[in-house]
């Protein structure tokens, strides 16, 4: 038996797990020229879920070094800092990687309500590596690479992007038929999500830092470099959303999920970068002493409120092995996208007035490669999106 709603159907674009869980049904609905809503009634039962995701995340690539010209003033002791010309962007494209999906539903007995504790999430690294097409200077132009968090040259560079994301949903829905073959589940609830996003820039090689005239005299740049920008948000927040079924008959059914969620947490960014100078190194510039440098630069957590979307559509079928018993096979596409939690990378602010002696001020080199303009331009207020998106395949169990 059934409990009539009496609504009328004006609009449906609503589209999760769970929403099937508590009944066992492989043949089309009986046909009724009314569409009404209604909520089925339903025994207690227990649904489990797993999901393979191989998914891509679609945030904002990562740029860890460029190709540049440099062009400075030959003949003169300033510090050569204009870049313009072909300057080619070297970025980490992240790929697809494996993870998982877990579910478990309990339908209570009666009119179509249950309850679903279910995860998602997805761990991966990605990398890219390049190397200077070489180094050379001519009438006060240096064409070589350079590392995009420092602006100091190398002969060769590798990036990483390291991505956690974990998400855990507790909600409450409700059945409801719509017609003869469409089934919604409304439901509402709360959502906890973790997100860490690393990127980290390794360089090597001593490039010569060209001074007056294109001269040597400069001595050589830093041998290495170790830099990093990671991106930490937790929140968490209300969640509400609906799936839909729409029976095909024979046990066959599309399904889909649309979901929104508002997290409220704390954000924090932190951007480091490890320098090695060689002690041979000569010259006059800033580097001429050798050693390492290490500098950090770390905000302050930030409570944000970040906007959340997913979605899934998919093809599933139902096997009923008898009243008590069912198993689903279900697989399609899915998406996620979290609105502006990103912050985008930015020079790490290393206290360096100048590289080479800067202005022709002390020493035999005079200028040098320039990276002075970009060394202590640090600020975080820019932001990108972070999103998944990819294929599922889908297993439900369903035990009464």
């Amino acid at each position: 038996m059934k409990t009539k709603i009496s609504l009328v159907l004006l609009g449906l674009g609503l589209v999760s797990a769970s929403a099937y869980a508590g009944t066992i049904e492989t043949t089309p609905m009986p046909v009724s020229n009314d569409i009404d809503v209604t909520a089925p009634d339903q025994t207690g039962m227990w649904s489990f879920g797993a999901t393979a995701v191989l998914m891509q995340p679609t945030n904002k690539a990562f740029n860890y070094a460029d190709t540049v010209n440099v062009i400075g003033a030959s003949g003169s002791g300033t510090t050569p800092s204009v870049i313009n010309g072909s300057d080619t962007h070297n970025s980490v494209d992240e790929g697809y990687d494996w993870w998982f999906g877990a579910d478990v539903t309990y339908a209570f007995p009666g009119n179509g309500r249950d309850v679903t504790l279910a995860y998602e999430g997805l761990h991966g690294t990605d990398t890219d590596s390049t190397a200077a097409p070489g180094f050379g200077a001519a009438g006060g132009t240096i064409k070589g690479m350079v590392s995009d968090f420092t602006g100091l040259p190398y002969t060769n560079a590798e990036g990483k992007t390291d991505t956690q994301y974990d998400a855990g949903d507790l909600v409450f829905g409700q059945k409801l038929d719509v017609g003869s073959r469409v089934r919604l589940h409304p439901f509402v609830g709360v959502r906890y999500a973790h997100l860490d996003v690393t990127d980290t820039g390794s360089y090597y090689g001593e490039v010569p830092v060209f001074g007056n005239g294109g001269s040597t005299g400069g001595g050589n740049g830093p041998s290495a470099e170790s830099s990093t920008l990671e991106n930490q948000f937790d929140g968490v927040g209300p969640r509400l959303g609906s799936d839909l079924q729409v029976n095909l008959g024979q046990g066959f059914s599309v399904r889909g999920r649309l979901g929104l969620s508002a997290l409220i947490g704390s954000q924090r960014i932190t951007n480091t970068a490890v320098i090695t100078v060689p002690a041979t190194n000569n010259g006059g510039n800033t580097f001429n002493a050798g050693g390492v440098i290490n500098a950090e630069n770390n905000t302050d957590s930030q409570t944000r409120v970040i906007p959340e979307i997913d979605g899934r559509l998919g093809l599933n079928y139902t096997y009923a092995f008898n009243s008590g018993m069912a198993l689903g096979i279900e697989a399609g596409w899915q998406a996620t996208n979290y609105f502006n939690v990103v912050s985008d990378q930015y020079p790490v602010n290393l206290g360096i007035t100048g590289i080479g002696g800067g202005n022709g001020g002390g020493g035999g080199g005079g200028g040098g490669i320039g990276a002075a303009s970009a060394i202590g331009n640090q600020h975080y207020d820019a932001t990108s999106n972070f999103g998944l998106q990819g294929p599922y395949a889908r297993l439900q169990l369903d035990v009464s």
